[in-house]
């Protein structure tokens, strides 16, 4: 069975909702670290096989990748894509418009991390406070490749459902497409919907 299927169109919107909280923390602290206004959209919450959603990344196309893990109540693999024409928009950006294309492929990896830092412990946090429990959270990983070989390390098969979470970054001068992932096995999809469900009894 399909383990997305266990979660009700409330639980998904309460997920959703526990994820709009830390982006917009995210929002907030990179606005103040390039001291510019960075929008993030609110995010769509949905669940892909690790085949769909390699292929809604785009295949065969090369991507980036940030990706931390994470462990407490339930385990998970935490990831943000942006493919690679994106990937330098938002480097070029955050790092300054002026810098040649050469400086900034030397800091592409710094500054994703940073990014990845910085969006990925946002959402952490968020879960962890709302469900009043706490994770251990590993320093950023960065990676290029493509959808696929990105995903397929943390899961058993393809046809493992993964949690996904699109959402635009616009800033001054650009918008562009980014991705949240959380790959999480059968156990750990199962313990976060008892705390879903937990939460919702409570304020329900």
């Amino acid at each position: 069975m399909d383990s997305s299927s266990q979660f009700s169109e409330l639980e998904t919107d309460l997920l959703a909702e526990l994820f709009n909280i830390g982006v917009g923390t995210a929002a907030d602290s990179l606005s103040r670290m390039v001291n510019q206004a960075v929008k993030l959209s609110v995010p769509s919450v949905e669940f892909r096989t690790i085949k769909d959603m390699s292929d809604y990344l785009g295949g065969d196309v090369e991507i980036c990748s940030v990706s931390q893990e994470m462990k407490g109540t339930f385990d998970a693999r935490s990831m943000l894509f942006f493919h690679e024409e994106s990937s330098m928009e938002v480097v070029r950006q955050l790092m300054g418009s002026h810098l040649p294309d050469e400086m900034v492929a030397e800091m592409q990896e710094e500054a994703l991390n940073e990014i990845g830092n910085i969006v990925l412990n946002a959402c952490i946090g968020s879960i962890a406070s709302s469900f009043a429990q706490s994770f251990e959270v590993d320093l950023p990983v960065f990676q290029k490749g493509k959808p696929y070989n990105l995903l397929t390390p943390s899961v058993s098969s393809e046809d493992d459902s993964v949690l996904l979470i699109r959402i635009h970054m616009e800033l001054k001068d650009c918008a562009v497409k980014g991705y949240l992932a959380f790959l999480l096995g059968q156990t750990s999809q199962e313990n976060l919907h008892n705390s879903l469900k937990v939460m919702l009894e409570k304020f329900g």
